[in-house]
């Protein structure tokens, strides 16, 4: 094949030229590249192809220098992400974390790429038909949130428009119940006025929907995420009376969802710890003192206060008072150990 161009010289043939004068002087060896992987792989099974792109991490470590080999490589990527198989697809998403934590490591030269190929996928896997991609993009999306591997604007551009798209009052019951876990578990990630601002009324409205008990069976089971991302003010202002409500709910798993929740919407022991460790010795003193009747107050049926005050003993504010509105289901229930 070397010699192909000699035949296109005018009355030249290669028979004349003499082969072995013309055979290289050194031989040539052609190193397999690193981007063989991204063409000629449409003959192989569904197993072939989930071996094959299990290295790609392995396969960007080796490109990461060229920026032209990078995008090819992002391409098959944005390609990968069509296969038919769902076996396929689901390796992807087992694989998304680990090359998102490896282009943030590797800034500025490839950063850009996982919000540009990646994580629009992972975000239309939040629709994926198939249980196991479906799952995978969810646990997905929360490693990376984790991480911090997502910026801020991409979080409030891509991902909170999808799950408010998958939320909507229009959307199916089924469909909400299942991106509302996502929805209470990005709360407390992302910055706090988007979570007051989409997230909490989203929240709230679910909350008191009227169709099927699923989507207020799993609101009673994300209360603690919620609350611990919009802080004690606004649970106790907001968030606590549509507790209150559901408690009540006429459905048995919604308020089993509730009673397993209720420790992560003790505000009052927040408050009670605030004294405990107070700077005066002498607050703290008598914060201890009352560490007992305290909890006794979580179990007494016969308790008749459900406001518990705590006057401030701070220099800088001694007319402050803070307060918490007992759940009545603690106040007018008998507990078994209390009988």
């Amino acid at each position: 094949m070397a010699l192909t161009w000699l035949s296109f010289l005018p009355g030249i043939g290669a028979d004349e030229l003499g082969v072995d004068e013309y055979r290289p002087k050194f031989d040539v060896i052609i190193m397999p590249s690193a981007l063989d992987f991204v063409s000629e792989d449409e003959m192989l099974t569904p197993l072939g192809r989930l071996n094959k792109y299990a290295s790609l991490l392995d396969t960007l470590r080796a490109v990461c220098d060229n920026k032209r080999d990078c995008i090819l490589v992002w391409e098959r990527i944005s390609k990968l992400a069509e296969d038919p198989e769902p076996i396929v697809r689901a390796e992807l998403m087992e694989q998304v974390p680990r090359i998102a934590l490896f282009c943030q490591e590797n800034q500025p030269s490839i950063t850009y790429a996982f919000a540009k190929y990646l994580l629009p996928v992972v975000v239309r896997y939040l629709t994926e038909q198939n249980n196991a991609v479906w799952e995978k993009s969810q646990e997905t999306l929360l490693a990376v949130l984790e991480q911090e591997l997502i910026e801020r604007f991409d979080l409030k551009m891509k991902v909170c428009p999808m799950l408010m798209e998958l939320t909507a009052p229009d959307s199916d019951e089924f469909v909400r119940a299942e991106a509302l876990p996502i929805m209470c578990k990005t709360a407390p990630m992302v910055e706090k006025y988007i979570t007051k601002s989409l997230i909490l009324p989203r929240f709230y409205e679910m909350c008191w929907d009227t169709g099927m008990f699923h989507v207020r069976k799993v609101c009673a089971a994300n209360f603690g995420s919620i609350c611990s991302a919009v802080g004690r003010e606004v649970t106790e202002e907001m968030l606590l009376p549509r507790f209150f409500q559901l408690c009540s709910d006429n459905v048995w798993g919604v308020c089993k969802a509730h009673a397993e929740c209720f420790k992560a919407v003790s505000c009052l022991s927040a408050v009670f710890m605030d004294l405990i460790s107070d700077p005066s010795c002498r607050v703290c003193q008598a914060a201890f003192q009352s560490l007992g009747p305290f909890l006794s107050t979580f179990v007494n049926p016969c308790s008749s206060g459900q406001l518990f005050k705590v006057e401030s003993k701070s220099s800088k504010d001694k007319n402050s008072v803070r307060g918490f509105l007992f759940p009545r289901i603690l106040a007018n229930t008998c507990c078994w150990w209390c009988c």
